[in-house]
């Protein structure tokens, strides 16, 4: 299942982070993004004995659940990409039902929403058994 990157209007006050706000700015700073948080989240789930693996075609894998996280735009504008909510909502729910080894990858998309924009994180995941 391949998910559909929503372009924002380049107006945006979340857009802050491109130096030229277009749309290949936009798609690469959110794959960045995306890659970050996905390192991330591999080495943290080392650490709790989940083995995690993010596919080489990234937005290939078929995945069986979904974890989504919205986070608002504010007065610090940082504070829409920061992804402490995003490991706290995927922790809980691969710790409450014991999953030992998946793959995933990680999707993020800006909206243009009054008053500061938001931003969806999606996690998606396939268990191995």
């Amino acid at each position: 299942m391949i998910q559909e990157r929503n372009i924002p209007k380049m107006n945006n006050s979340l857009l802050f982070f491109l130096k030229k706000p277009n749309e290949d700015g936009y798609v690469n700073a959110m794959i960045n993004l995306e890659k970050k948080i996905e390192k991330d989240m591999i080495e943290v789930l080392q650490k709790l004995g989940i083995k995690a693996t993010v596919k080489t075609d990234r937005y290939s894998l078929p995945f069986q659940h979904q974890i989504k996280v919205t986070q608002y735009g504010e007065s610090y504008l940082n504070g829409a990409f920061e992804s402490q909510n995003l490991y706290r909502s995927v922790l809980k729910e691969l710790l409450e039902y014991e999953h030992s080894k998946i793959r995933f990858f990680i999707f993020a998309e800006i909206l243009d929403e009054f008053p500061m924009g938001k931003v969806n994180y999606y996690f998606n995941y396939y268990v191995h058994y």
